[in-house]
């Protein structure tokens, strides 16, 4: 017989175990979650901090966050809240980024073994800048950035009514579609990136940019904290003070523009802000009126007497400004040498890059007139101007910039070429499609944004100061955002796209200041933005044939994306310091070849090939190269003589020799540039500084630049293929009110020539 004792001591003990087991469940304690105060953070920088929740019972737990009562997913692991980004680094590590300068607050709720705990995140004393929110190019929301605005709108139905006919609601209606039309071009995320940048912790501190310009107000309030004292140069023979570059006109500085799209004071409560808004700053006159000093040339390319020794941390000269006449001028080996002493010299070898405009001649209305208009150069959507007219975008020591509008799309002004190496934000006018919102001579005695700012002087002038103000708000003396006219929203050109560039790059050299200036190209070349990609290539028939005058984007052999308007892309801020800060590569020490070729540009005599008219065969001439190169970059060198290119003919003609010409190459890897498209401004002689004008030639001793064929392979055979696009004659639509004062352009009764064609590559080893 069984023990019920033993029975009973058995259930008795499982009785204990399962009390005892859920005694435990019983005593499962809640989590926690205190409250939060973030306070005192800059706008656009990251906070990191540790979320003030536990368990002490050490259950896995599960956070949440809402807003208003209303939950926030997150994308990637980032929570967007109305006043900035949450992003999880670690179980209960986070970083904030306060996207406003506005006040807020954040719930959030931990769960663990179904109990929850609940709490506040509170954001508080966002230190900004009041305009930051309106550079578009430094975080793109789809603001107008004063473009756009309600009063420009109101004063156009006021105007249409009052002057042109329209009844109120016509006119509305007429603007409201206009208006809703280019609002399209307002769409967000099409910036730089440089959040991503300064969520790394850089912000441009360490180095020092070169602004050399029409001047700098080195006393401006957004400026002066970043100007380093008594270091700019006034290069006026006669000036007073050769330490303050400050431009006396009442119509506006472009180089105080310029400055403050490179490095506006962040975080100051104080205007806007720049790409790089703790990079010092040194400024000189290069540009305008009165004489220079003699050593002017040297001492804007930091030669000894600068005031730059050679072991400064210089990131830029930036350059916007440059030479648009529609003609092709010749190379300067000695400009060359001097445009080249920043990246072979100052920071102890390891280079200061100059930053180019690549300029504003992609549409007619310069000195060639309605030329590219009467050819179809500007309906095609080819550019009126090459960057290869401009010898200093010929070779590799400056790095020229194309621009880009709000929706990362072509601006209507910006030159193309085979030589732009990246693009960046400019914007269109600040009217209809916004501009760039920066700094602007002080007080609304100078300045764009002045009584006697050029555009306001002159249409207050026309139409009177109330439709003025309407149409320019925020550049009109008297708007609450700019009651001192201290700032502009209308600065634009590739010459806001130099220094947004050279903020990037000072960016770069701030995260990593061991990396060279070829090692910034390389990190721009890799990290750049891809923009409007489905640019369309432009196919020109040629007496039946198709000549591809734009290839939009092309891949070439190393991988590398590359297109004549846009370079490489739209710089990107944050992946180019990310790449800085990780960098890995090793381009060793900068090699050339010599110059390799045929005919008159080597001294020989003249190869003598015609250039058959409207063929699209064209003329091929081939040259090899033996040396073993990874490129980053290539020069062509060429003579093409035309015996009709003149200043016109007897019958008010100029030839159309020059505008039919197009030139294209094709590397050993099988990589197509176009170096001249055709239908471009060459509308006078060859120019030589030297020489003067050169009659009977199109192109003499003309060096081009190509980016095209980045990383690729040196070696083989190089084809280059010359062509007349054209055997058509048109009439001047501007009936002679152009440089020639010509009536007309007559094609070409005998053909071009090439006389002669040679190469230079730049490069490192091959590895």
């Amino acid at each position: 017989m069984k023990s019920l004792g033993l029975k009973a001591s058995l259930i008795s003990s499982a009785v204990i175990l399962a009390l005892s087991g859920c005694s435990d469940s019983n005593k499962d304690t809640a989590p926690t979650a205190k409250d939060l105060s973030l306070a005192n953070m800059k706008q656009w920088v990251a906070t990191p901090f540790t979320l003030p929740a536990s368990d002490a019972d050490n259950d896995d737990m599960t956070i949440t966050f809402s807003e208003s009562g209303s939950p926030v997913s997150s994308q990637n692991g980032v929570y967007t809240f109305s006043h900035g980004m949450l992003e999880q680094t670690g179980e209960l590590a986070f970083k904030y980024v306060p996207l406003t300068a506005e006040a807020g607050s954040i719930d959030y709720q931990v769960e663990a073994n179904g109990k929850t705990a609940s709490a506040q995140i509170s954001v508080s004393h966002i230190v900004s800048d009041p305009l930051a929110n309106q550079q578009w190019h430094l975080r793109n929301t789809g603001q107008k950035a004063y473009a756009l605005s309600d009063e420009m709108k109101a004063g156009l139905v006021e105007y249409y009514v009052a002057n042109l006919g329209y009844t109120e609601e016509q006119a509305q209606e007429l603007m409201d579609q206009a208006f809703a039309i280019e609002e399209e071009r307002l769409v967000p995320g099409e910036d730089i990136n440089v959040m991503e940048a300064y969520a790394q912790g850089v912000t441009g501190e360490g180095v020092t940019s070169v602004v050399v310009d029409s001047g700098l107000e080195i006393r401006h309030e957004d400026l002066q904290p970043n100007v380093l004292a008594y270091r700019s140069l006034n290069l006026n023979s006669d000036a007073v003070d050769h330490t303050d570059p400050t431009n006396t006109s009442k119509t506006g500085d472009h180089g105080t523009s310029v400055a403050g799209l490179i490095a506006a004071k962040g975080w100051n409560e104080i205007g806007g802000r720049g790409v790089s808004p703790d990079t010092s700053l040194i400024g000189m006159n290069y540009l305008g009126g009165g004489a220079k000093v003699d050593q002017t040339d040297f001492l804007v390319h930091g030669f000894p007497g600068s005031g730059i020794s050679t072991d400064e941390n210089i990131s830029t000269f930036n350059r916007s400004y440059g030479i648009t006449f529609p003609t092709a001028i010749a190379y300067s080996e000695f400009d060359e040498a001097v445009q080249s002493y920043p990246a072979m010299v100052l920071r102890n070898g390891k280079g200061a890059l100059n930053i180019k405009s690549s300029g504003n001649g992609f549409i007619d209305g310069g000195p060639e007139g309605s030329l590219c208009s009467d050819n179809g150069a500007n309906a095609l959507g080819l550019t009126c101007y090459d960057g290869a007219f401009e010898p200093s975008q010929a070779h590799p020591f400056y790095l020229s910039v194309g621009a880009v509008i709000s929706d990362g799309s072509h601006t209507s002004y910006s030159t193309a070429g085979a030589n732009v190496f990246v693009s960046a934000p400019s914007g269109e006018y600040g009217r209809w499609s916004p501009a760039m919102v920066t700094t602007d001579s002080m007080t609304c005695l100078n300045g764009y944004s002045g009584f006697f700012g050029g555009q306001i002087a002159a249409w207050t002038n026309f139409y009177g100061e109330a439709f003025t103000r309407s149409q320019y708000p925020f550049n009109f003396p008297g708007h609450e955002d700019n009651a001192q006219c201290n700032y502009t929203s209308t600065m634009n050109g590739t010459s806001s796209a130099a220094p947004n560039t050279s903020g990037v790059v000072s960016l770069i050299l701030s995260a990593n200041p061991e990396l060279t200036w070829r090692d910034v190209r390389h990190i721009l070349a890799e990290t750049s933005t891809q923009v409007d990609a489905d640019n369309a290539p432009v196919i020109l028939d040629v007496n039946g044939s198709d000549f591809v005058a734009h290839q939009g984007w092309i891949e070439n052999a190393a991988g590398f994306t590359f297109n004549t308007q846009y370079g490489f892309g739209r710089v990107n801020a944050g992946e180019a310091v990310k790449m800085a800060l990780n960098y890995s590569e090793s381009l060793g020490d900068l090699m050339a070849t010599d110059w390799i070729g045929e005919g008159t540009v080597v001294g020989a005599a003249s190869l003598d090939k015609d250039i058959p008219d409207n063929n699209a065969d064209g003329v091929t001439h081939s040259i090899e190269i033996t040396d073993e190169l990874t490129l980053e970059a290539i020069q062509f060198r060429f003579d093409v003589s035309n015996a009709e290119m003149q200043f016109g003919d007897v019958n008010g003609n100029q030839t159309t020799a020059g505008t039919d010409l197009a030139i294209e190459v094709t590397s050993p890897s099988g990589t197509r540039s176009v170096l001249l498209a055709s239908k471009q401004a060459l509308m006078y002689p060859a120019y030589s500084f030297d020489a003067g004008f050169q009659p009977g030639y199109i192109l003499k001793d003309s060096v081009m630049l190509s980016n095209a064929f980045y990383g690729e392979p040196t070696v083989g055979t190089w084809t280059v293929r010359l062509i007349d696009t054209s055997d058509a004659s048109f009439v001047a639509s501007d009936g002679g009110d152009n440089g020639l004062g010509v009536i007309g352009f007559a094609n070409n009764t005998v053909p071009s020539k090439l006389e002669g064609v040679s190469i230079r590559a730049f490069g490192h080893n091959a590895q």
